[in-house]
C-alpha cells in the first residue's frame, strides 16, 4: 500500500463518514433507509456463508451507498477513493471474524431512520475504531508469519 497507513487511512474514514453521515441523514427516504438494510442483511448472508469477497463487496456498498444518499458528489468522489484504499487492505488482512459488524450497523441503523445523525455517527465511528484494531492485529500476525519463515528458511550455499 505504499505509504498509506493504516492509521491514516481509519482516520480519513472516520472524518469523511462522519461529513456523510451528517449530510445523509436528513435527506434518507424510506427507500434510502431500506437499501442500507437490505445491504446489512446481504453482508449477514455473506457472512454466514463464509463468502469473504462478497462479504468485502456487501460492507463497501454500505458506505458507498450512504455517501450517494449524501448527495454531495465530491463527498462520492472522496468516498470511494478512501474505499478503493480500504479494499485492498481487506485483501491484504484476509478472511477475519466481523460478527460485531452486524449488530453495530443494526444499531447505526436506528439512530440513522430517527434521524439523530450525532448518534449514528458515535456508533460508526466506533465500528471504524474496532475494525482498525482487527486489521492491524491481523496484518501484525501475517507480518510476524512472514519473519519467522525467513528465519527458518535453510540457508542456500
Amino acid at each position: 500500500m505504499g505509504g498509506i497507513k493504516p492509521e491514516d487511512l481509519t482516520e480519513a474514514r472516520i472524518m469523511y463518514e462522519s461529513i456523510i453521515i451528517r449530510l445523509a441523514c436528513p435527506k434518507a427516504t424510506q427507500s434510502d433507509i431500506e437499501a442500507l438494510n437490505a445491504n446489512i442483511d446481504s453482508a449477514e448472508e455473506a457472512r454466514q456463508s463464509s463468502n469473504f469477497t462478497q462479504r468485502i463487496q456487501r460492507h463497501i456498498e454500505f458506505h458507498r451507498i450512504l455517501a450517494r444518499i449524501a448527495g454531495n458528489s465530491i463527498m462520492v468522489v472522496i468516498m470511494n477513493g478512501v474505499l478503493d484504499i480500504k479494499v485492498r487492505f481487506l485483501q491484504t488482512a484476509g478472511p477475519y471474524d466481523n460478527t460485531f459488524v452486524t449488530s453495530s450497523r443494526r444499531r447505526f441503523m436506528k439512530h440513522f431512520a430517527a434521524r439523530n445523525a450525532d448518534a449514528a455517527v458515535v456508533e460508526m465511528e466506533a465500528l471504524l475504531k474496532r475494525l482498525h484494531e482487527l486489521y492491524l492485529s491481523r496484518l501484525l500476525v501475517q507480518q510476524n508469519t512472514a519473519a519467522k519463515s525467513k528465519v527458518n528458511r535453510p540457508v542456500e550455499m
